[in-house]
């Protein structure tokens, strides 16, 4: 696992060999695992916005936009 955000809010890491990226929203206790061209986009996009290194709270306000996806409840992370 390699972790590409942590914050007291979200949590976003990626799985190295299984072409899929987890997002968890800690505070809502719900996550998502995205594959296939979910993942591809939601990767540009986090890449693309991280490049001009916001704030985590700019940061976390991005993530938040892909909270309806975020479908699996968390019991432990």
């Amino acid at each position: 696992m390699h972790i590409l955000y942590d914050s007291p809010s979200y949590f976003v890491a990626e799985f190295p060999g299984h072409d899929g990226i987890e997002l968890v929203d800690k505070h809502a206790r719900r996550g998502g695992y995205f594959e296939g061209a979910v993942e591809v986009q939601f990767r540009a996009s986090l890449e693309q916005f991280a490049s001009h290194q916001p704030s985590e709270a700019l940061m976390d306000e991005f993530l938040a936009n892909y909270d309806a996806l975020l479908t699996h409840s968390v019991l432990l992370h």
